[in-house]
């Protein structure tokens, strides 16, 4: 689990802060699962907004929290800890409440395994994400803002050297040459297949994706699932998948945790309509391309 140590944070006054406190914004995935894991913990927290489309995550201040400039952050009594899935683990083995991962090894193995792999395609959900609602030249970071984001914090996790931030600044600076080609998009679409498949097929013999009861990993795949059904992806390919989506959707924090102003639906909408009537919009591309 991502801990960061003292050396590593350079806006040394959260060290100080009693209680739970998460850094977060409204439309991150990653953001969006935190928050409703911590729901389903039971755990009161007090919110950070920070507002990715105005690069406040790209701050000095804001990397010295968490040097990757990533959202969620949570604090717990001057701790600072990064990475959803390490800070849902954190979470449920911290607070009292509902079990959400395995206490069995094999099973907990599995869960784990699987969260990374969904953690692992967060850039293909950012691609489809880029692509699908709204038009490139409105999400592209500014270069300045780019510039003080590889520059700032302290440039270490847990002590050591990090990478990490490299391979997101190099998706923005080619992001901005380049937009998300289609080429992109499809590649993000395959990625998810194998995965899709496979959570199909667990759904058909269990209510949730793991046979003793809902855990952490219903929330985590969730998440990518709402964001691909937003974006227009024909979750009916897979119908085990798409039932057990609704049946998790009934839950009136999960939708209150992913709602978006209606602007920006609408957005999205027109935006969608518009790659539609130019033969680009997700279902077309892929139904183009074999899948």
């Amino acid at each position: 689990m991502v801990k960061l140590l003292r050396s590593d944070i350079l806006s040394t006054e959260v060290l100080d802060w009693k209680g739970v406190h998460l850094f977060h914004f409204y439309s991150s995935s990653c953001s969006q699962k935190t928050r409703i894991f911590l729901t389903e913990k039971g755990v009161d927290w007090e919110p950070h907004p920070i507002n990715l489309m105005t690069h406040e995550n790209f701050t000095d201040w804001y990397l010295g929290v968490n040097p990757r400039g990533l959202v969620p952050a949570l604090v717990h009594d001057g701790d600072v800890h990064i990475e959803s899935n390490d800070i849902m683990r954190y979470v449920d083995e911290a607070f009292d409440g509902p079990r959400l991962f395995p206490e069995d090894e094999a099973s907990l193995a599995y869960v784990l395994q699987s969260m990374k792999a969904e953690d692992d395609l967060h850039l293909c959900v950012r691609s489809l994400t880029f692509r699908y609602v709204a038009p490139n030249e409105l999400l592209r970071k500014d270069p300045d803002a780019l510039d003080v984001y590889e520059k700032a914090g302290s440039g270490q996790v847990a002590g050591v050297a990090d990478t990490h931030k490299a391979v997101e600044v190099n998706f923005w600076r080619k992001m901005a040459v380049d937009g998300i080609p289609i080429e992109q998009a499809l590649a993000a679409v395959k990625a998810f297949e194998p995965h899709f498949i496979e959570l199909n097929e667990r759904l058909a013999k269990h209510e949730w994706l793991m046979p003793d009861g809902f855990t952490a990993l219903d929330i985590a795949w969730w998440i990518s699932v709402f964001r691909l059904k937003f974006l227009g992806y024909p979750m009916e390919r897979f119908p085990q998948l798409d039932a057990w989506y609704h049946t998790l959707a009934e839950r009136p924090h999960f939708m209150a945790e992913v709602a978006m102003p209606p602007e920006r639906v609408e957005g999205a909408s027109q935006h969608q309509a518009n790659m539609a009537a130019a033969g680009e919009s997700l279902p077309q591309i892929m139904a183009a391309n074999g899948f």
